[in-house]
């Protein structure tokens, strides 16, 4: 066996998701149900063969084009986003759900659907980031569809952006009670510290504060390139929709007092109070007292790029 159970068990569930969207048609010796265990270890085994990163994990994109001896072209360096089904130019690299190489959470044929439509698509008015903790946005990706969670944006290590969702019309399942007026990204981190040796090149390690009355931590930070198309994304957005170009801030008039988590100007670093009051950029930990993502270390970015 080439999948530990876990990663064998998921194969099966997603393999056929694959198959919907790619379209892809069982050849003469392979497996004729791609939802079996011997169509998941013979992808396996291709992969292990070719070479392959086995985050791709089922017949995804990737490797379908390995086994049609294609090569799936970068994303150009200028894309577009879509947004109430037209395209935005945008200057950083986006492969959407229309792309052969995309990602989506549109699974009609599966008689599944991992979002629904907003009820006011105008009033989307919060962008929210979370770290993802995986080695790649396709195995973020394959993590929520099992869980049947769904996320408008994955930010993958390089820095290319994979929208999945239609930025206005799409309700996301990601963040709770904001799901209504937000769009959700999540960042390719795997946070832990132990997993840097599936990182090329390694990521920092960051000795952390705590957020919601945790203990300080260390976790792995992001890319300064992901931290880059976090500004670039926060941008767009707030161009797009409008989105105020605020951070959850303690007031600056409050005093410092010994045990007081925020100082006075600070990102918050814990669960806002009246979190459907606030509009801008926020962390999933601002939303959820259950979360820690996506840490503190990408709020220096967007202060600098006039974030307030």
């Amino acid at each position: 066996m080439i999948l530990s159970p876990a990663w064998l068990a998921r194969a099966c569930k997603l393999n056929p998701i694959f198959q919907s969207k790619l379209r892809f048609v069982i050849r003469p010796g392979w497996p004729t149900s791609v939802s079996s265990p011997e169509f998941a270890e013979m992808v396996a085994s291709f992969q292990k063969e070719a070479g392959l990163d086995p985050v791709d994990g089922v017949l995804g994109p990737v490797t379908l084009a390995k086994v049609n001896g294609d090569v799936l072209s970068p994303p150009a360096a200028g894309g577009e986003l879509i947004v109430d089904g037209s395209p935005l130019q945008v200057p950083f690299p986006v492969v959407t759900w229309k792309d052969p190489a995309g990602l989506s959470f549109y699974l009609p044929e599966t008689k599944t659907f991992w979002a629904t439509r907003r009820n006011v698509p105008a009033k989307v008015n919060l962008f929210v980031l979370h770290w993802d903790g995986c080695t790649s946005s396709r195995q973020c990706y394959q993590v929520l569809v099992e869980r049947h969670l769904s996320v408008h944006l994955m930010l993958d290590a390089d820095g290319t952006v994979f929208q999945a969702l239609d930025l206005a019309t799409a309700k996301a399942y990601h963040a709770s009670v904001v799901n209504e007026r937000s769009v959700g990204v999540e960042i390719c981190n795997p946070v832990t510290p132990s997993r840097n040796r599936y990182c090329s090149p390694p990521r920092a390690v960051i000795a952390d504060k705590g957020v919601n009355g945790s203990h300080d931590a260390a976790h792995l930070d992001f890319y300064d390139v992901q931290k880059e198309r976090v500004v670039q994304l926060a941008n767009a957005l707030a161009e797009i929709f409008g989105i105020p170009k605020v951070l959850p801030r303690a007031p600056r008039w409050k005093s410092h007092l010994p045990g007081e988590p925020d100082p006075a100007g600070s990102v918050i670093r814990r669960t806002l109070e009246d979190v459907q009051g606030f509009a801008g950029v926020c962390g999933h930990f601002h939303v959820s007292d259950q979360k820690d993502d996506p840490g503190n270390t990408l709020w220096d970015g967007l202060s600098v790029a006039g974030w307030g």
